[in-house]
């Protein structure tokens, strides 16, 4: 596994090597090491890790703001070993993209099982994500339709049924999606009764 750590503990590279080897005999390797303040993002996207981790010492001290930006650009999965149990820690963390918050002993002794669990719960989060979203996605195309098939019946008398098949009808001969159809008679609704 391809490691990104950011870390200002001078010996922590050397820890985790000392724990590099997986259970299956897999070995991780530290293919980018950064500083707490370096720019995380284009670095990401050059040497394109499997995991992050972070390692510092004074947690309180460290710019989550770099880890939001990095997980809503580049997002990957992300380790955080911190001596520092305080919920408002963990808190930034867990907002700021982080996958796995530990102490760093505990982190550093089970590094090959951690990492591998904190890449395999990202790619979990990351296909619950996408679902919702394609759901959120449905839900919003159906409200939308569902409006333009309101105005469809009071401006032309239809059935409900009815309604809908001019709506796909137009969608088809014009080759675009039902929603953006739904769209335009929607804001040509408001444009023509001059609404808000």
């Amino acid at each position: 596994m391809r490691v990104m750590l950011i870390t200002d503990i001078p010996d922590a590279p050397d820890a985790i090597m000392a724990h590099a080897r997986g259970p299956n005999g897999a070995a991780h390797e530290i293919v980018t090491l950064a500083a707490p303040n370096a720019p995380l993002t284009d670095t990401a996207r050059e040497t394109l890790p499997d995991v992050i981790v972070v390692c510092v010492a004074k947690p309180d001290e460290y710019s989550f703001a770099d880890l939001q930006a990095l997980s809503e650009t580049t997002p990957l999965p992300i380790m955080f070993l911190a001596d520092d149990d305080r919920p408002e820690i963990m808190s930034q963390a867990s907002s700021a993209g982080v996958n796995v918050y530990l102490p760093v002993d505990a982190g550093m002794k089970a590094f090959p099982t951690l990492a591998e669990w904190t890449r395999a719960q990202f790619l979990t989060v990351r296909e619950l994500k996408k679902r919702l979203k394609e759901k959120e996605d449905k839900l919003a195309d159906r409200i939308t339709i569902e409006r333009a098939k309101g105005i469809v019946m009071k401006m032309k008398g239809l059935e409900e049924d009815s309604a809908y098949h001019e709506i796909r009808k137009l969608a088809m001969k014009r080759s675009q999606p039902m929603r953006v159809v739904a769209e335009q008679i929607i804001d040509t609704e408001h444009l023509v009764l001059c609404k808000a």
